[in-house]
């Protein structure tokens, strides 16, 4: 697993090395609220969200005015709350922690309002790799069992807003995650459908790098 996370990193900062020096690429950070939930035909029926952190860098080649690349790696926070199957077989009311590296490859969409105000949407694939995946229920705390995938395959699609300042920009953006991978292990050769979900809200900077 954590060879396909510095794999997915590499794909990622090599998409930008060609452009590092050139006009158009900016840099930033971002930080806020996800709320995450699971869904799927395996999901438990009594399910609510779990309300975590998402944040991280992210590394941006604007094409032009309108359009752009944009490749980010964010520590996601997901899970649940609700009916959780332990490994003794029964069930449990309890909340379920699963936290991923998400590796968001995104066109964006750029539409200048004023000089220093300008509207955005995105969309594109994830690529989410698993880094803690724990349980704690009402009878106390329980580790995972190993169904938790390393992997899982999903796409974003949100929009934002952003204000520009002579030498950097302030951020705000919302987007919705969606899973297109299973993210539980199969259970006696039975595919388990299983997909996270999500709503996050962050806020971060921009600055550009290289030459104007």
């Amino acid at each position: 697993m954590k060879r396909l996370l510095v794999s997915a990193c590499a794909i990622a900062a090599l998409t930008f090395a060609p452009q590092a020096h050139a006009a158009g690429l900016t840099a930033g950070l971002k930080g806020g609220v996800n709320w995450a939930k699971i869904g799927g035909d395996g999901a438990p029926d009594n399910v609510s969200s779990r309300t975590g952190f998402s944040g991280g860098g992210f590394l941006r080649h604007n094409m032009n005015e309108q359009f752009g690349v944009q490749a980010e790696v964010l520590y996601v926070q997901k899970g649940f709350e609700g009916d959780i199957h332990t490994v003794d077989g029964d069930i449990h009311p309890g909340k379920a922690r699963l936290d991923y590296v998400d590796v968001p490859i995104e066109l964006v969409g750029r539409f200048k309002g004023t000089d220093k105000i300008a509207l955005e949407v995105f969309a594109g694939p994830s690529f989410n790799f698993n880094i803690k995946a724990e349980a704690e229920t009402e009878d106390g705390f329980e580790n995972d069992d190993g169904r938790t995938k390393n992997f899982e395959f999903g796409a974003v699609v949100g929009g934002g807003i952003e204000y520009m300042l002579s030498s950097f920009s302030i951020l705000a953006d919302v987007r919705y995650s969606l899973g297109a991978t299973s993210i539980a292990e199969d259970v006696a050769g039975q595919s388990v459908d299983v997909k996270n979900r999500g709503i996050a809200v962050m806020g971060g900077i921009s600055f550009p790098l290289g030459s104007k």
